[in-house]
């Protein structure tokens, strides 16, 4: 029946795509029709009417643009000139038949827009053109590459190269997915047994026939002699495409191979001349960025993508990314003499790769389920946010099974047992397989990631310890008999149903009919099929596995699982974190830390689109790691504001760059920058919000805090009461705060109390942030109260302000990293809402302030009573509010390893020579 679904909801799809307004009465009318087909007639109209809404209430806001200044548009132009562009027509077709309603009208404005910021290939000379897209860690960036891809050649661009990475899998994973979308032939049927097997959109015939040099099998990086034996000219009549690794030797031997298309030129430099070429890096903060000393240090991956792009007279470069953080800071100076030899040949390496030209930042969509979906977020600009998903579970449990650092003095001390957390997550995943199967996914994959370390042997071990595991289960299950049956129902009673119930309260921006709650005999009739289909694979890049404990370990191939769906357990440590893409997955158990903060966002593979079983989805990791994950996204939101105030003001690549190199987030992504140890780093806060919501469960630190609290009091004059719920000072008060913020404790990375003081410091030398408002927030009906003494008004009771506690381990967290109510951030600003709305805009709070020079310091005695392990005096929070500064003086401060995250773990998981 969910095929028949499947197919009336695509049918209907088809019916709306006439209709420029989707309304529910258009949706009503056209299921009519739809089911008016007598295949059709036995569908639930009224499910099929709420997934159809649900489909068309999903949304896209506009990607935003920063572009340098000289670049024309071309492409409009162009279209009046070619009137057929077959093979984004044929992607587009076959993207809507997979999947109707996929934003095939989104993609195309935005492939668009993207293309016609890269040159005209018909542009005579010399040109070279350097772009970023930024996009959201498993947001469908493949899908959006693709569709430019084939815009690019219907275009004129000849010969398109696609670097994917630094593993095997993902190469070969991102080749199945170009061979689908955009050459239409399986590759390694061609290339292996010269047959000619459609796929994708080679089921949608255009006159172009297009030639791929690498396949999509487990060898099918490329290699100089089958280039040879295909005998495919380059730049010839048909268009031909590479997807490659970020190897050294594979990249030398491309760069030979093509080198011998080229000619000398005047200046002695060999160069392939009228072949247009575009290079896609995806993942392009990968390898890809020069982490050397200075200029002429650099780093083999890098060296070689220079150079192979130096090697063409006419190109476009477009790195691909979802943390841009160590691209924005790849210098603007380069060598122009250096050279590099490969195969004997001198080769210039040209210019680095900073995008220099543009960087699109696109928007995720309504649907996608990212960080601060996962972690809670609230913008403090604008007030948008949600309260995060109820998926996350501590796994503190991992001593001594999985040592927090595992390196060469314990590497073989392999364990003979895994944390009752990972049973846990194991069961369910069992449950989540199940339960899918009675929301109609019998045919869709499953998958369940287990990422604890880098060595072989490690994934090796836990791979043969989860497989006994299931052996267990399924036994079980098998049989009838066990008490693993007793174990699902308690965690499905426990666990599963309230979390339902909790995200269907809490999807921000779409619905999705499919959520419901299932009787638990219905689950349990489906665990023996869901069980028997799970397998367990040890994802490494050890073939030989003589000297392993487990065996299976073939790659995950979900597209030979097309049709009957794969569930799998995967195990495995960076070609997971930052390799294949594992469809369906619904179950994490995450342990790894990292020293690189980007690294962080990009090993989150449990980003990304889950219709129908968000509610099922798992998260299994340690309180360390989630803390980290909410800074993360603090920071990386503010920046991407950041970018969308400076696009709307129509501001280039570099002086984004200028902004991210002074941003007050770097207090927390540092090392996300590629900056070494002990770098000296200038940051300001020029209009910029500070807010604490992070707070330890230590009652001798919260003692501390409050102690500074009545410090602060005690060095001010009797406060204004003329506000119902707070008392305040303003005036030239500076040195109050600096005492208070240098005297506060916290943990919080975006909190460095001595670069604050060290800050304002700096401001008031220049004449700056004189004037200041500083309020203690007392609740008006609280709960509780605290007795305060202040001069003139002597002891007096302090409205303690209630906020929830969303923190799992060491620390009282609260919700949406957010601590102020918005009236508290403009008291001291002559604003008032306008009618009808509770409070004023964010953006005009922004403005008022900055027209005031008037600096804030909000603090927020919190209510301790509901709140585990912070004791019985208040928890001291604060919102601190910059004014804008036209001639701020930037703060230096000197880069740090974050605590927790010292020991990176050694990894030999590297590609055996295929």
């Amino acid at each position: 029946m969910s095929d028949l679904f499947e197919a009336a909801r695509n049918v209907t799809h088809i019916f709306l795509a006439s209709y420029d307004k989707i309304t529910k009465a258009v949706i009503e009318a056209e299921v009519e029709n739809a089911l008016a087909i007598p295949n059709y007639s036995n569908i639930d109209k009224s499910r099929l009417i709420d997934q159809l809404v649900a489909d068309y209430e999903v949304y896209t806001g506009d990607a935003t643009f920063l572009v340098n200044d000289d670049i024309r548009p071309w492409l409009a132009d162009k279209k009046g000139i070619i009137k057929d562009w077959p093979l984004w027509d044929r992607y587009a077709a076959h993207m809507k038949s997979n999947d109707p309603g996929f934003p095939v009208r989104s993609l195309d404005d935005l492939s668009d827009k993207i293309l016609d910021k890269c040159v005209d290939p018909s542009v005579p000379g010399s040109w070279d053109r350097r772009g970023m897209v930024v996009g959201h860690v498993q947001s469908g960036k493949t899908s959006n590459f693709i569709g430019l891809i084939n815009k690019s050649v219907d275009a004129g661009y000849k010969l398109i190269i696609v670097i994917a990475g630094i593993h095997n899998s993902l190469r070969r994973q991102t080749q199945l997915r170009v061979d689908e979308g955009f050459i239409g032939r399986k590759s390694a049927d061609f290339i292996e047994q010269h047959k000619k097997v459609k796929t994708g959109v080679g089921l949608f015939s255009v006159n172009t026939e297009i030639y791929s040099y690498t396949s999509s099998a487990e060898d099918g990086d490329f290699k100089k002699a089958i280039a040879e034996r295909l005998n495919v000219p380059v730049g010839g009549k048909n268009p031909t495409v590479l997807v490659i690794k970020k190897n050294k030797s594979i990249l030398e031997n491309l760069i030979e191979w093509l080198s011998r298309f080229a000619i000398e030129t005047d200046e002695g430099t060999l160069k392939v001349i009228n072949i247009p070429l575009m290079v896609i890096d995806d993942e392009a903060d990968n390898a890809s960025v020069n982490s050397g000393k200075d200029i002429n240090d650099i780093r083999t991956i890098n060296r070689l993508i220079r150079t192979l792009l130096n090697l063409f007279q006419k190109k476009s470069f477009i790195g691909y990314t979802a943390t841009p953080y160590a691209n924005i800071f790849i210098p603007e100076a380069w060598n122009s003499d250096l050279e590099t030899t490969i195969s004997g040949k001198q080769f210039l390496v040209g210019e680095d790769l900073f995008p220099r030209d543009f960087i699109v930042n696109i928007p995720a969509p309504s649907n996608y389920i990212g960080a601060e979906r996962i972690f809670g977020y609230e913008n403090p600009e604008t007030g948008e946010g949600c309260e995060g998903l109820d998926i996350v579970r501590l796994a503190e449990d991992q001593e001594p099974y999985f040592p927090v650092s595992i390196n060469k003095k314990n590497k073989d001390n392999l364990p003979d047992d895994v944390p009752a957390s990972l049973y846990e997550a194991v069961q369910c995943f069992i449950l989540t397989c199940a339960i899918r199967k009675l929301r109609g996914h019998e045919t869709k994959h499953n998958s369940m990631l287990v990422h604890v370390a880098l060595y072989v042997k490690w994934i090796d071990r836990i791979a043969k310890l989860v497989d006994d595991i299931m052996d267990d289960y399924r036994g079980q299950i098998k049989s009838g008999k066990g008490k693993i049956f007793t174990q699902l129902e308690t965690l499905y009673k426990r666990d599963f149903i309230p979390t339902t119930i909790k995200t269907l309260a809490n999807l921000p921006g779409y619905s999705d009919p499919a959520i419901v709650i299932h009787d638990w005999t219905d689950v349990k009739a489906q665990l023996r099929k869901a069980v028997l289909k799970i397998e367990v694979r040890a994802v490494h890049g050890t073939k030989n596995t003589s000297q392993l404990d487990y065996h299976n370990v073939a790659e995950i191939n979900y597209d030979l699982n097309k049709k009957t769906g794969l569930s799998v357990i995967a195990i495995g440590g960076n070609r997971l974190a930052r390799g294949i893409t594992l469809e369906g997955l619904s179950v994490s158990y995450y342990l790894r830390t990292s020293r690189m903060y980007d690294s962080l966002m990009q090993m989150g593979r449990w980003f990304g689109y889950r219709p129908g079983y968000v509610d099922l989805c798992r998260l299994y990791t340690t309180d360390l790691l989630i803390r980290w994950y909410r800074h993360i996204t603090v920071a990386t939101q503010e920046m991407r504001a950041d970018f969308d105030e400076m696009a709307a003001r129509n501001r280039r690549p570099k002086d984004y760059r200028l902004k991210v190199r002074t941003h007050s987030g770097l207090l927390s992504i540092t090392s996300a920058s590629k900056m070494r140890l002990h770098e000296k780093i200038q940051v300001g806060f020029s209009g910029a919000v500070k807010q604490t919501y992070e707070f330890p469960r230590d009652p001798v630190v919260i003692k501390k805090n409050w102690d500074t609290v009545k410090a602060l009091i005690a060095s001010l004059s009797a406060p204004n009461t003329s506000q119902p719920n707070k008392l305040f000072w303003t005036g030239d008060i500076a040195e109050t705060v600096i005492g208070f913020l240098e005297s506060y404790q916290t943990e919080q990375p975006n909190i460095r109390q001595d670069i604050l003081g060290g800050y304002i410091r700096k401001q008031l030398k220049k004449g700056n942030l004189m004037n200041w408002a500083i309020a203690i927030r007392s609740n008006t009906q609280p709960e509780n109260s605290f007795d305060v003494e202040f001069k003139g008004l002597g002891v007096t009771k302090i409205g303690l302000t209630e906020r929830g506690d969303v923190g799992k381990g060491k620390f009282y967290e609260l919700s949406k990293q957010n601590i102020q109510d918005p009236p508290d951030t403009y008291f001291d600003l002559n604003l008032k809402p306008e009618k009808g709305k509770s409070s004023v805009s964010k953006k005009l709070v922004h403005q008022a302030r900055a027209e005031s020079g008037r600096a804030l310091l909000v603090i927020y005695p919190l209510d301790p009573a509901k709140i585990d392990g912070v004791g019985r005096l208040p928890v001291t929070g604060f919102y601190l509010a910059f004014p804008k500064i036209a001639n701020e003086e930037l703060v230096e401060f000197a880069a740090q390893v974050k605590p927790g995250f010292e020991d990176t773990q050694e990894d030999d998981d590297n590609d055996e020579e295929v």
